[in-house]
């Protein structure tokens, strides 16, 4: 007896995905998770705004190490504390320099610090602003009164000196 094969036309027909596909469905995934990072590139500040901070927080003295700033320490010549430094590596999604004491002392000091610094910006900018594209105002105030600093009026004499450096 012959034995007939029937067609089920309930069977679903598995669709395989391509390796390829399924790379393509991660990576898309990934990507709207860290969507926050990529969106913006990192504010783009003239070398003046950073040669004024610096000349304001230590007359840009490179051996000037840590600071008790009354309760907790900054440090290098742009004396940034430890929870700014954290804060920019949680944005950043790396430890910006290796740490704290060595990105902000350490003989990369300059530019690691620049780094940790527009990582806090692009973090806190427009949290700040309310959503308006910050100012070189705004980045000033942030970077002396933190995530809120450019609300404060705390800031304002901060911002003062800035402004008279930048000319």
């Amino acid at each position: 007896s012959k034995m007939t094969n029937f067609h089920n036309p309930n069977r679903q027909k598995r669709i395989p995905m391509s390796s390829m596909q399924g790379v393509l469905l991660i990576t898309a995934l990934l990507a709207g998770c860290f969507a926050n990072r990529f969106a913006l590139a990192l504010p783009n500040l003239p070398d003046k705004f950073f040669r004024c901070i610096c000349k304001i927080e230590s007359n840009c003295n490179p051996s000037i190490g840590c600071v008790n700033d009354p309760v907790t320490l900054s440090c290098g010549p742009y004396q940034i504390k430890e929870a700014y430094w954290q804060d920019a590596s949680e944005f950043a999604g790396e430890h910006i320099g290796g740490g704290w004491k060595s990105c902000t002392t350490g003989p990369d000091k300059m530019s690691c610090s620049k780094k940790v610094m527009l990582n806090y910006f692009q973090r806190y900018g427009r949290y700040c602003t309310g959503g308006r594209e910050p100012t070189i105002e705004d980045y000033a105030r942030i970077h002396n009164g933190g995530p809120h600093g450019c609300r404060h009026s705390s800031t304002d004499g901060y911002w003062a000196k800035v402004s008279r450096c930048l000319g």
